[in-house]
Parts: C-alpha cells; structure tokens; sequence
C-alpha cells in the first residue's frame, strides 16, 4: 500500500501524522520524526516523537544509523511502544 492510500484510507493527511514507524520483522526498526534518542541500551531504545516516547525492546539493540530525524534501530526486536 503506497503512503497516500494509506492517509486516505485513515482519513487523515500528512500533517496530522508527524513520526512514522516501520517495524522490519524482528529484526530491526525505521522511525522518522525522531527529535532525540532518550536513552539506548542493548536491551531498550527511547527516544522523543512529537506528543510521546517511543519505545523499541529487544536483544543486541544498536542504533545502525542517525540523523535528519531518521533512525535505524537493528537487532532482536521484541516490541514497540508508545507512552
């Protein structure tokens, strides 16, 4: 499903949408709107997303890449959340 689809089919448009998630299996993690990492360990990954906490947990967590608001969290992932 291509992203303008998926605004439609949610009745919504970009701007009511300021971070993105995309969970890559149980391998590893894409978020965009990222406005800092919190906190990283090898078991958990914070960081701040407009209006909450992201939160990635898992085994062997490492943050693989960063910058412009992108991160790229790979490991063993064993959930995600928000608070």
């Amino acid at each position: 499903m291509f992203w303008d689809e998926t605004l439609a089919k949610l009745k919504t448009d970009a701007a009511l949408m300021p971070f993105t998630v995309t969970v890559l299996g149980n391998v590893g993690v894409a978020a965009a709107g990222v406005k800092r990492v919190l906190s990283a360990s090898a078991d958990e990954v914070k960081m701040s997303v407009k209006g909450c906490v992201l939160t990635v947990k898992g085994e062997k967590l490492v943050i693989a890449e960063m910058g412009g608001g992108d991160i790229l969290v790979r490991g063993r992932v064993t959930g995600v959340g928000f608070e």
